[in-house]
């Protein structure tokens, strides 16, 4: 491949030795770049470009080179469930940053991204080499070294999810043979702050032009600028075969120029493993080494005894238990479920509820009927005191958002398949909340005509970026807004921030004859020990009333209404009706659609018609 090159470990080979024009050693330098464990799933994760200090950006590398050697044992994450949906062995915490010499002194790799770089005062420009030091102006000085050169701020992506620097020789027509014999100038904030007042001059062949229309996808075409097919977190510049796409001129930190895909699981304890909770707690603790150490298909006896010994349990029980949980990953590696199908697996566990404190799923349920008015809508409620979740990165696409790493456009995090995923476990809590199939299914087909022309519009768009249709329906979205509100109100009533709240939906959309309806509120950060038990207690008899009450009631009115409620759409690509930031839309990290397919009239009714509203003329009056 051409442009391509092995990677240097803490960025590139020249950030381990010294810093270009200042003293001091490598680990120093690395010490100013703090990215934490978490942000390299999402959203720093392979292939993101991120500013750091004194005017760099790097792009975060290909797992190809984020170990030297295998990772340390610490940093391995096991769950099984998601391990066979994505068809690898496990997956790796990324290494923890720390400022202490103690902490981990495993750095991820980076490379230098864009290329192009000027200097903020003579303007000159200078193309920076992908592994090299970030470059200095050899015409200026600060202090007695030379002036550090800042990034351009524009590159150019494609659907394809390649990423090049902007093409400035083609843009002004440069007839330089290449780039090191053009002299280039980049010439910003002078006659006007917008695109026309940078000016992109090569005073070798005397040509000029601003960047006026460069965003314009039809100008860069009429300029001949073809995508080259750059992969640059794969070390790769160029591309052997051409791509066909279209370039798009993007600012270096806008929001579609980075799209990471990432797959989540809550954890569910195989049903099979242990007849006690200490039996179970202890094959769960020793997983990792027993699944590593398996002969012929078995675990090993000697290996399991010595286990069962040191957690004080009986030997014979410990490896019964290590061997049906064996026996039963090994029988579903085959199976490939749908999305659906992997979160039924979720909703009915969840809904049966799982009764063991040491676990790390800890639901209890409470029958419906136990909240009075509430109960003619509600099947079940469960309080999710432990959960565990893990947040998977396995692929990355640009311009457009993705849904599944098969989709056209998601690149890959590697040159050759590494067998893991880089993936951070989360612990928490949350309420669960099951509905009346019946009930919502005879409603959700008296209200279809209010959401058929927006699924129309929704549908549509997908099929433009080349996506499958989605059968969403009214129960789809009412859940689904139901959702945010009340994340919105938990807020005021727990302490946890919006943020800081996640969703997620059980809805059967492809399998109409086994319905799901039910949704999971959780806590999307806590600690090792999970979170505080306060979202759990909101989800109690009396409280839970309360929270939908108040919920509805903010439903009812926002703050731009008559325009919010009776608009035919909102957001990006009209995926929404009566939804804004000042009622119902959430954090992008806190929804799983994206601020997409939200509608408040399908809880409380519309000005129109109030029987619209799925909790209309309850005991909100």
């Amino acid at each position: 491949m051409k442009g391509t090159r092995k990677f240097g470990r803490g960025g590139s080979p020249a950030y381990s030795k010294k810093r270009s024009g200042s003293a001091g050693s490598g680990r120093k330098f690395m010490r100013r770049r703090p990215v934490r464990r978490g942000q390299l799933i999402s959203p720093f994760g392979v292939g993101s470009i991120m500013d750091f200090r004194n005017d760099e950006a790097l792009m975060c590398a290909g797992l190809d080179s984020w170990f030297p050697s295998p990772p340390p044992h610490d940093c391995v994450l096991n769950e099984e469930r998601l391990q066979r949906k994505l068809g690898c062995t496990h997956f790796i915490r990324p290494p923890d940053f720390s400022e202490d010499d103690g902490g981990s002194h495993i750095k991820i790799p980076y490379v230098r991204f864009p290329l192009w770089h000027y200097c903020p005062r003579c303007f000159r420009m200078k193309k920076a080499a992908l592994f090299g030091p970030q470059p200095a102006c050899d015409h200026c000085k600060a202090g007695s070294y030379p002036r550090r050169m800042i990034p351009s701020r524009v590159v150019a992506v494609c659907e394809e999810g390649h990423i090049q620097d902007f093409p400035y020789r083609t843009w002004i027509g440069c007839t330089c043979a290449d780039d090191a014999s053009a002299k280039l100038y980049f010439k910003a904030g002078r006659s006007s702050a917008s695109l026309a007042g940078i000016k992109i001059e090569c005073e070798a062949c005397n040509r000029k032009r601003s960047l006026a229309g460069a965003f314009d996808p039809d100008m860069l075409a009429e300029a001949r600028a073809q995508c080259q097919g750059g992969r640059p977190w794969l070390g790769e510049t160029e591309s052997e075969t051409t791509c066909t796409h279209q370039l798009e001129a993007v600012q270096r930190g806008g929001s579609n120029v980075y799209f990471p895909l990432v797959a989540s699981s809550i954890y569910i304890p195989p049903a099979s493993i242990g007849t006690t909770p200490e039996v179970r707690e202890a094959v769960e603790a020793y997983w990792d080494f027993i699944s590593s150490a398996v002969i012929d298909g078995e675990p090993n006896r000697k290996l399991c005894d010595k286990f069962a010994e040191r957690a004080k349990v009986d030997p014979d029980q410990f490896y019964a238990a290590a061997r049906a949980k064996l026996g039963e990953a090994q029988d579903q590696q085959i199976a490939v479920l749908t999305e659906e199908e992997y979160r039924r697996q979720e909703f009915e566990v969840l809904s049966s509820g799982m009764n063991d404190p040491r676990s790390d799923l800890y639901c209890e349920t409470i029958d419906g009927n136990r909240f009075t008015w509430l109960g003619r809508y509600i099947r079940k409620v469960g309080l999710v005191r432990k959960l565990r979740e893990t947040r998977v990165l396995v692929g990355l696409s640009r311009v457009k958002p993705k849904s599944d790493r098969n989709d056209e456009g998601v690149q890959p995090l590697w040159v050759s398949e590494q067998g893991w995923f880089p993936a951070v476990d989360v612990r928490g809590e949350g309420i669960f909340i099951e509905f009346h199939d019946q009930m919502l299914m005879s409603w959700s087909a008296k209200v279809s005509q209010r959401v058929r022309p927006l699924v129309e519009t929704y549908n549509r768009k997908r099929r433009g970026r080349g996506l499958r249709e989605r059968n969403i329906d009214a129960r789809f979205i009412a859940l689904h807004t139901l959702s945010h509100a009340l994340i919105k109100e938990l807020t005021f009533t727990c302490g946890y921030g919006s943020a800081s709240l996640r969703e997620r939906l059980y809805c059967n959309i492809e399998d109409p004859s086994r319905p799901m309806n039910g949704l999971l509120i959780y806590t999307a950060s806590g600690d090792s020990e999970g979170s505080l038990g306060g979202l759990v207690n909101q989800g109690t008899p009396g409280r839970l009333e309360a929270l939908f009450l108040e919920a509805l009631r903010r439903s009812e009115w926002c703050s731009n209404d008559p325009v919010c409620m009776e608009s035919p759409g909102h957001g990006v690509d009209v995926p929404n009706l009566a939804a804004c930031h000042a009622c119902v839309l959430l954090p992008e990290t806190s929804c799983e659609e994206g601020n997409r397919l939200l509608d408040r009239g399908l809880l409380v009714g519309t000005l129109d018609d109030e029987r619209v509203g799925l909790f209309h003329g309850t005991g909100r009056t």
